[in-house]
């Protein structure tokens, strides 16, 4: 094998560092700068990379999923980088990306360690809301999110058991199923003898309510 070359020329913005200066610039234009100079033929999509953009296109438009998880049945990625970070965060649990300024909080992939140090320390938000004055948010994911579900009202997520059944998000869609229809009850009371619960905010109402005797909900 041949001498890998030394990683000498350090992002401004971030402590990474690579083997040329025009990687480096290509970095800090793409993520740090969100210079977004290829745009999608297919959508209104844009990215920092030509290589990104293919990447795009390949796994939303053409719909390759070539890399097949083989823990999570009928599970596939378009690329075997997206599937081995997929496998490293998920089943094997590694978060080798540590924060320098949170005691304890690190992440599995490296895009998401930047991503909370833009919102979070740098506290980056350049997507906001047309809808909502002063409302911005550091990913354009979080104000798709906001939009779709506080303005838009749009529910995505269909029961595929109940008829004109649908949710906003994938994880209130998982947890009817869980508990209307598979009867789940995972999340058991620590204080009551044989009761539990099908989602965790059911349960924690349970406790403040009962347990706690909460009353912050006055009758006006």
């Amino acid at each position: 094998m041949g001498k890998q070359p030394k990683r000498v020329h350090p992002c401004p913005h971030c402590l990474t560092k690579f083997s040329r200066p025009s990687e480096r610039d290509r970095h800090a234009r793409a993520v740090h700068e969100k210079w977004r100079d290829y745009k999608c033929p297919h959508c209104s999509s844009r990215f920092g990379t030509a290589a990104h953009m293919r990447r795009h296109c390949k796994t939303v438009h053409e719909k390759v999923r070539a890399h097949a998880c083989i823990y999570c049945e009928g599970v596939a990625f378009g690329e075997m980088g997206t599937l081995n970070s997929h496998i490293d965060t998920v089943h094997l649990k590694l978060r080798e990306h540590a924060c320098l300024y949170c005691e304890g909080v690190a992440f599995g992939r490296k895009g998401d360690l930047e991503r909370h140090l833009d919102t979070v320390h740098l506290e980056r938000r350049e997507h906001a809301c047309r809808y909502c004055p002063g409302v911005a948010f550091g990913r354009k994911s979080s104000l798709t999110k906001h939009v779709n579900l506080v303005h838009l009202k749009l529910r995505e997520h269909a029961c595929p058991y109940c008829p004109g059944v649908a949710y906003q998000t994938k994880s209130a869609l998982k947890t009817h199923i869980e508990t209307v229809h598979e009867k789940r009850r995972d999340h058991a009371c620590p204080y009551c003898v044989g009761v539990a619960f099908g989602a965790k905010s059911t349960l924690k109402t349970h406790i403040e309510t009962v347990h706690e005797k909460r009353r912050d909900h006055v009758c006006g």
